[in-house]
């Protein structure tokens, strides 16, 4: 890992910048990038920080960390059941939020990964593919500006291919 380290083109391992060529991968402002939110651009500090003294755990252990750290009511992320997404939406006031912010967590640790180390677990891609995945649901979508969802629903698309692919 890099001493001087952002999420940010400059700072990528160079697997990273062979896959993420897309513009809107690397933006702090767009809605849909791995860190264009709230969620994942803390998410990614926290787990480059938490990374640094977890080497030899796997990455997808960072994510229950964090949540439980921020103290997120969590549900069986590691599913699309879309029965169980709206029990959850509709379980607090915040149930939507705390949804997206999930999936945020979940793709920008991802991602945080392949840009810090140029490569992906298996089992955080494993994860990461589910959240992308269950982004792309109507239930998902409908959460999101109805004029920003062809983007969303593109971008989401493209960083499945690169997934795949890492």
């Amino acid at each position: 890992m890099c001493n001087s380290w952002e999420p940010d083109y400059e700072h990528a391992h160079p697997n990273a910048k062979a896959l993420m060529t897309d513009d809107f991968l690397w933006s702090p402002l767009e809605p849909s990038s791995p860190f264009g939110n709230d969620d994942g651009a803390d998410a990614v500090w926290q787990f480059y920080e938490w990374r640094k003294n977890n080497q030899n755990t796997r990455a997808k252990e960072f994510i229950p960390f964090l949540l439980t750290e921020w103290n997120y009511k969590t549900y069986d992320y590691t599913q699309v059941d879309t029965v169980a997404i709206k029990e959850f939406i509709v379980s607090g006031n915040i149930g939507d939020r705390l949804y997206m912010g999930i999936d945020d967590v979940i793709i920008a640790t991802g991602f945080g990964q392949l840009i810090m180390e140029g490569k992906i677990d298996a089992d955080l891609k494993s994860l990461t593919l589910i959240a992308l995945n269950r982004q792309l649901l109507p239930i998902s979508l409908s959460l999101v500006n109805e004029e920003y969802r062809n983007t969303r629903e593109s971008q989401l698309q493209r960083m499945i291919k690169i997934i795949n692919a890492a």
